[in-house]
C-alpha cells in the first residue's frame, strides 16, 4: 500500500526552525525523490499523479510555493509537482482546478535556476488542458485565472531578464503567446516583442522549439492586431 495520506500529511507540515525543522524538510525531500521514482513507471504514472491530486499532496506542494520563503522551498519540491504535469489533458485540467498559478509564479523569484525552469514549464503543461481541448479560435479559458495574479507580466519579465537562458527566453516567449491565443496582446510594447521573438524561433532551423513558435503564431493570429504585427516585413507563418 502507497501511503498518500500519510505523505500528504508530512507535505502539509510547516517547516520550524532548528533540529526539528531540518528533519522535517528531509523527510519531504525523500518523499519527493520516492514520488519521482514511482513516475518512471509508464504503466501506472498517470494512476499515481491523479492519486497525488486527490490525496491533497499536489496542492500541498502548490501552499509550499504559495507561502514559503523561497529559500526554503527545494528543488526536489519543483521536480515532483513538473512530473505531475506531465500527463493527459484531464490530469492538467484537474491541476488547473487547484488554482495552481500563483505558488508557481513566485518560483520564477528563485535563487535556483533549476526550479525557476521547473515552474514555468509547470504553467505551460497544465495551460495545454485548456489550449488542447479549445478550437484555435477560441480564447484560452484559463487566461484570466493566469492575468488575474499579473501572471503575464511576470512571464514577461523573466523572458527578458538579462542572465536568463535562450530556452528560458524562448519557452517564456512561447507561454505568453499560447495563453494569449485567438486575443489580442494588448501592450503594444509585449505585442512587439513577443512577436518579434517568436518569428526568430521559426527561423532558428536548429531550434526544436520552431514547431510550438509556428502554432503560436497561428494562435495569435486569430486576432487582427496581433497578425498586423507577424505580417510585418512580408513574414509568412510557415505550414
Amino acid at each position: 500500500m502507497i501511503p498518500w495520506i500519510e505523505m500528504c500529511k508530512v507535505l502539509s507540515k510547516p517547516i520550524v526552525c532548528g533540529q526539528e525543522g531540518s528533519i522535517d524538510l528531509q523527510r519531504q525531500i525523500e518523499i519527493c525523490e520516492y514520488l519521482i521514482e514511482m513516475f518512471k513507471d509508464s504503466k501506472k504514472n498517470d494512476e499515481y499523479r491523479k492519486r497525488c491530486i486527490n490525496s491533497g499532496i499536489a496542492k500541498a506542494l502548490l501552499n509550499i510555493f504559495e507561502n514559503w520563503k523561497l529559500e526554503d522551498i527545494k528543488e526536489s519540491h519543483s521536480d515532483v509537482f513538473l512530473n505531475i504535469t506531465l500527463t493527459n489533458n484531464e490530469i492538467k485540467q484537474l491541476l488547473f482546478n487547484l488554482d495552481p498559478f500563483k505558488g508557481l509564479l513566485n518560483l520564477l523569484n528563485h535563487s535556483n535556476s533549476n526550479i525557476q525552469q521547473n515552474g514555468l514549464v509547470s504553467i505551460f503543461n497544465i495551460q495545454l488542458g485548456g489550449s488542447n481541448t479549445t478550437s484555435d479560435s477560441e480564447i484560452h479559458p484559463y487566461f484570466d485565472s493566469l492575468a488575474s495574479v499579473g501572471g503575464i507580466e511576470k512571464i514577461y519579465e523573466f523572458m527578458n531578464r538579462k542572465n536568463t537562458t535562450q530556452y528560458r527566453q524562448d519557452f517564456s516567449d512561447i507561454t505568453i503567446g499560447y495563453f494569449y491565443k485567438a486575443r489580442k496582446i494588448e501592450k503594444v510594447e509585449m505585442r512587439k516583442v513577443v512577436i518579434k521573438h517568436l518569428k526568430s524561433i521559426v527561423q532558428d532551423k536548429d531550434n526544436s522549439r520552431g514547431s510550438r513558435a509556428i502554432r503560436t503564431l497561428r494562435y495569435l493570429a486569430q486576432s487582427s492586431d496581433n497578425k498586423e504585427e507577424i505580417e510585418k516585413d512580408g513574414f509568412v507563418i510557415p505550414q
